[in-house]
């Protein structure tokens, strides 16, 4: 079985997301006409389908939250750290990518791509850091190829409106054009 590291993957995927929007990222050392692995594969397509369902609401919260240089981390350290607040599953730790995926297409769009790069370090941390353990016990990056096996009605997503709530309240930020779940 092979082994795969977290930030090949957070990589992979920021590198994804940010192609998909006309970015280009070249701070990571990568070509761009790199062949996924089965992880990086997956993780793309529930990337996608995780998009799909909930990029509006991000795109909005993100809008919202009113991002700078100095509150970049606090922001995004208080919304990850809400999104696993009771609990880890593989829909979570997609959520977790697909965030910061669009993330990092708001650090492009408003000219703060310098923060990327650090955006990729904070995501592969605290993977490396606080989820560990869950990963280990659910075999570990394969897992996430077993989850993106399963039919989408079957996949155990995370609950968007407790998410977005959590944090609309954090920030006392009004819950305005964020429709929930």
């Amino acid at each position: 079985m092979e082994s795969y590291n977290t930030r090949s993957i957070v990589v992979d995927y920021i590198k994804h997301r940010v192609a998909k929007e006309g970015f280009q990222w070249e701070n990571d050392g990568r070509q761009s006409s790199v062949t996924p692995n089965a992880v990086q594969a997956a993780m793309r397509s529930l990337g996608d389908e995780f998009e799909k369902r909930f990029r509006n609401r991000f795109n909005d919260l993100i809008e919202q939250l009113n991002i700078t240089d100095n509150n970049a981390y606090d922001t995004f350290k208080r919304i990850v750290d809400e999104t696993f607040f009771d609990g880890v599953n593989w829909g979570r730790i997609v959520a977790l990518l697909g965030f910061a995926g669009c993330f990092v297409v708001y650090c492009f769009v408003h000219n703060k791509s310098h923060l990327v790069d650090i955006v990729v370090e904070w995501v592969t941390s605290y993977i490396d850091t606080n989820l560990q353990e869950w990963l280990t016990s659910n075999n570990k990056w394969q897992g996430l190829v077993e989850f993106y096996s399963r039919t989408e009605s079957q996949r155990d997503w995370p609950s968007f409106k407790t998410l977005i709530t959590c944090c609309m309240c954090l920030y006392g930020v009004p819950i305005v054009n964020v429709y929930v779940l």
